[in-house]
């Protein structure tokens, strides 16, 4: 999230503060109730979306290396059974499509491939799994290669859509910080020139309006020594 969006946000929630406590000074001044209506609409929109950010988790990484790992055995475990079989069968169009290497599938194989040979290698035993019970491949081993098979999958998938998720939401606060800072300068800002005599109130608008970027902002003495 850019610094500058943050600070024009915590800037709109410190205008809305000062609106609300002096609500009483503008409340006979209809224009100037509804402005401040369609403005505390929009910043409520604009906590929603930051809260929305705010609550979408990065992934680590050690999870997918995790589940990797476990497909990678589950898929040697099944690899092996099916090996023996197509070569009892002699199926040597089996036997060329399996993978019993762990250095094979674990260093060789990017994710995407090892993703699709457990699937290849899922779909291929299902029809002649009642024939490789007889050589080792129980209801236990398929349902665990399957498992393994979509929870992978699942953590390949879930950081782009996190990222594209991310993206979406901040591309609506920027377009939502815009709407405010068009509803002050159009709206509020004229109706707050009503209220220039009132000093505490006008002032405190005023200050509220200040985007400060405190990394930015020079200290006090720095000021009066560059004045001097």
């Amino acid at each position: 999230m850019k610094k500058t969006i943050i600070s024009r946000h915590n800037a709109n929630l410190q205008v809305v503060n000062v609106l609300k406590t002096n609500e009483s000074k503008y409340s006979g001044i209809p224009a100037m109730v509804n402005a401040v209506a369609a403005l505390n609409t929009s910043v409520d929109k604009a906590v929603e979306l930051f809260a929305k950010v705010g609550s979408i988790p990065n992934k680590p990484a050690g999870n997918k290396n995790v589940a990797k790992a476990e497909l990678i055995s589950i898929c040697l475990v099944v690899s092996n059974v099916v090996h023996v079989y197509a070569y009892m069968k002699k199926d040597e169009n089996l036997q060329s499509f399996l993978v019993t290497s762990e250095a094979e599938l674990g260093v060789r194989m990017r994710q995407q491939d090892l993703l699709n040979y457990a699937k290849n290698l899922a779909e291929k035993i299902a029809p002649i799994a009642t024939e490789l019970a007889d050589y080792g491949l129980t209801e236990e081993l398929k349902t665990e290669l399957n498992n393994e098979i979509a929870e992978f999958e699942k953590l390949m998938i879930e950081p782009r859509q996190l990222i594209n998720e991310r993206k979406n939401a901040n591309e609506m606060i920027e377009d939502c910080i815009v709407e405010i800072y068009s509803l002050l300068i159009n709206r509020i800002d004229p109706f707050m020139e009503l209220f220039n005599g009132d000093e505490e109130f006008y002032r405190a608008y005023k200050n509220a309006r200040m985007i400060v970027d405190p990394a930015n902002r020079k200290r006090p003495e720095e000021e009066t020594a560059a004045n001097a």
